[in-house]
């Protein structure tokens, strides 16, 4: 799919592709987009996170605050690339790992979840009146 995307944009077209073909999510746990989700991108997409590499960047985050959440056990996205992206990462960043919830932790009604990012709203973005 990637030489094909090339060759067209080397001709000055586009392609587009399909979601599950940029990133693979299984079948149980697609119903958890939301409805009308765009389900086809422009191969440059493709192209663009193919060649982003965010340990790169992650570390000039900082002073901002970060925040990493991931499912201890995705299987999407290897929880490895966030415990990286935390080893890269400067100060404050904070690193939460989740059980029993997949890919999609904010879309799956996870009080956990939720609770633990609006505090860390709270604390790190706070609304003045």
């Amino acid at each position: 799919m990637m030489s094909e995307g090339r060759r067209r944009l080397a001709l000055g077209e586009s392609m587009m592709v399909p979601r599950y073909d940029i990133v693979p999510i299984q079948p149980g746990l697609r119903n958890q987009l939301a409805p009308g989700s765009i389900t086809e991108f422009p191969y440059e997409v493709v192209e663009s996170m193919y060649n982003f590499r965010a340990n790169d960047v992650v570390g000039r985050i900082a002073p901002r605050p970060l925040l990493l959440l991931h499912p201890s056990n995705d299987t999407v996205t290897p929880t490895e690339q966030s415990v990286d992206l935390f080893a890269h990462a400067g100060q404050p960043t904070d690193l939460h790992l989740f059980a029993n919830t997949d890919h999609f932790l904010l879309g799956e009604g996870n009080a956990m979840v939720t609770d633990l990012v609006a505090a860390w709203l709270r604390k790190h973005l706070p609304v003045h009146a």
